[in-house]
């Protein structure tokens, strides 16, 4: 099945803006065209799109010459990591979910860093500076990203890395975002000598329109190319790690590097109006989306309106980001340290049993977690079941009843990128990878900046007890990336994700929702103003663009809406539309599609 065969899609030219569509019932069908301003592509035969333009123009490449989606999102992630240090790079890891067309298969990998419970042992919120290098966790990204090229790839390291290598040793011009985040976090940076090196060169944050050169990456880069895993997880880079964390108080031994495993899960699949979604399993929280989803499937939400203008479809789609939110942080953590109710959680049963708390007309001031445990035994949809789909788990090395009242997950200040890719035959692959707080640890090796991804192990002392066995030592915490591939019965339907630390799941979900249930126009779909609640508060953040008469209405429902141009979540997603691959990136950031 060649995914770029069909009937020519059937769209409607609207001569008003998309603000003024917003703000009244919009013409049948619901899809528009919004100008694009480079972040709009359509294409035949794959396309790529990232958080920068010279990463997608990375995967592109891989794709002109052959590679498959596999091979473009392996060399638009290490590209990104290039021109995207504040966000992520070879010092942290993520995780991808691939769909084989041919093979009419799936697989998820886990990459995100691992922690060393020796690292926390003593360890308390308040410790200074070298409190982030006790957080950091085992670099996952090189091992996870090799692992699938290895895999499922057509090309060698040194053909999808030579891109990233380019950029490295050439330079790119700093944009906007990239000069603002190292002027807000310079103090941060100038902790370090390597980060003042290279992103305060004599003292004085890089602007806007400078040239970015990253020789040490370069010299890195080039290392693992030619030996592969070896080239990060052994030798110099390896020894020039440890050597920075033990530095910093961090226990890792060049043993602990070595012995990383990225680990080969199954993704979770679920059904919403007649698709497959398939998405990411604990610790990461693919769980969130599909259960708000699955709150959701009961409501014809199209007959009701967009929410930036129906009251109705703003308190069933409010109400049901609450209720995934509340249960997350309870219920989603390292199933290999504790039994995770994910079948519950996700079953159409366990949705049923909450949806007298979905679009009540009454926002509630609270929203507790509820108990999927009672529907864990539920099966998969029997569309799901070929799949193979992420079930519940025995879990547990260790009992953390008492550990999950005690963390704190902060959900604050986070970062992230995602990329989403399609071939001409129809693979996929959506991929999340970060270093967690911007710049990481703030601390830079070797070219590139090490993760503080054990931050939302925020406890006043050691989170996890070490277990003698070597599995045991390991914990992997929660995490809210989630990408997200949906299949219809002609095969992949979109490809989705985004960076956003907490707010990762809920713009999925309102994206998902806009492009499914209202048939929007992918750009268009980014384009809507977003939704930010809380369980803990009816308080609904913002972004401008709603409708002061849907504020009135909602306000009387008993939400207290604040006008905020947050933006946070960035999306980077590709659909489908008849015989055309359509990929868009989130006007908020710099990122722009590459289609050919």
């Amino acid at each position: 099945m060649q995914s770029t065969k069909g009937f020519r899609p059937l769209l409607l030219l609207v001569l008003t803006l998309l603000v003024t569509a917003c703000a009244g019932h919009l013409p049948e069908p619901y899809g528009t065209i919004v100008p694009d301003r480079g972040k709009r592509v359509e294409a035949a035969n794959g396309v790529v799109s990232s958080a920068h333009p010279q990463a997608s123009e990375a995967g592109l490449e891989m794709l002109r010459k052959g590679g498959n989606a596999v091979d473009a999102a392996i060399a638009t992630a290490f590209a990104v990591s290039v021109v995207e240090p504040q966000m992520s790079g070879l010092g942290g890891g993520g995780s991808m979910v691939i769909w084989l067309e041919d093979e009419g298969r799936t697989e998820y990998l886990d990459f995100y860093p691992a922690q060393l419970a020796e690292s926390f042992r003593g360890l308390r919120r308040d410790d200074p500076g070298p409190k982030d290098l006790r957080r950091t966790g085992i670099p996952g990204q090189v091992a996870g990203l090799l692992a699938a090229l290895e895999a499922y790839g057509t090309l060698t390291p040194a053909e999808v890395l030579a891109p990233a290598i380019q950029i490295a040793e050439e330079g790119f011009p700093v944009n906007q975002i990239l000069a603002q985040m190292i002027a807000r976090d310079s103090a941060k940076l100038s902790r370090d000598p390597g980060a003042r090196r290279l992103l305060l060169p004599g003292g004085r944050p890089l602007s806007a329109g400078e040239v970015l050169k990253q020789p040490e990456l370069a010299a890195s880069l080039r290392e693992i190319a030619r030996l592969g895993r070896a080239g990060f997880y052994e030798g110099r880079i390896a020894r020039a790690v440890v050597e920075k964390l033990n530095a910093g108080g961090h226990p890792a031994r060049l043993a602990d590097l070595a012995a990383y495993e990225p680990e080969w899960k199954r993704p979770l699949c679920a059904e919403y109006r007649g698709r497959l979604i398939l998405s990411a399993p604990p610790p990461q929280t693919g769980v969130q989306v599909i259960a708000s989803l699955a709150l959701l499937e009961p409501y014809d939400l199209r007959s009701y309106g967009l929410p930036t203008e129906s009251s109705r479809t703003f308190d069933l789609l409010v109400s049901a980001m609450r209720l995934g939110m509340a249960d997350s942080p309870r219920h989603i953590d390292d199933p290999s340290w504790e039994p995770v109710p994910v079948s519950g959680l996700i079953s159409r049963e366990y949705a049923e049993s909450r949806a007298e708390l979905v679009g009540t007309g009454g926002a509630r001031g609270v929203v507790e977690s509820g108990d999927p445990w009672p529907y864990d035994e539920v099966a998969p949809p029997a569309r799901c079941l070929p799949l193979d789909p992420y079930r519940s788990e025995p879990g547990g090395v260790a009992s953390l009843g008492a550990l999950n009242s005690e963390l704190v997950y902060e959900f604050a200040g986070g970062e992230t990128t995602h990329l989403s890719v399609v071939d001409r035959e129809g693979n996929a692959v959506a991929l999340t990878q970060t270093i967690s707080s911007v710049f990481g640890s703030g601390v830079e090796v070797a070219g590139f900046f090490l993760n503080n991804s054990g931050i939302d192990f925020a406890r006043d002392t050691v989170p996890f007890e070490p277990d003698p066995s070597t599995a045991a030592r390991w914990r992997t915490r929660r995490s809210t990336i989630s990408p997200t591939i949906v299949l219809d019965d002609k095969g992949v339907e979109i490809v989705i994700g985004a960076p956003g630390s907490g707010r990762i799941p809920t713009e999925i979900l309102q994206n998902l929702v806009y492009l499914i249930d209202f048939g929007l126009d992918p750009l268009a779909a980014l384009e809507l103003p977003r939704i930010y609640p809380m369980p803990s508060s009816p308080t609904v953040q913002l972004e401008h663009g709603f409708d002061a008469e849907l504020l009135r209405k909602v306000r009387a429902m008993g939400y207290r809406p604040t006008a905020e141009s947050f933006g946070y979540a960035r999306l980077y997603l590709i659909a489908r539309r008849g015989g055309k691959w359509i990929g868009v990136a989130d006007p908020r950031h710099d990122g722009a599609p590459r289609g050919h």
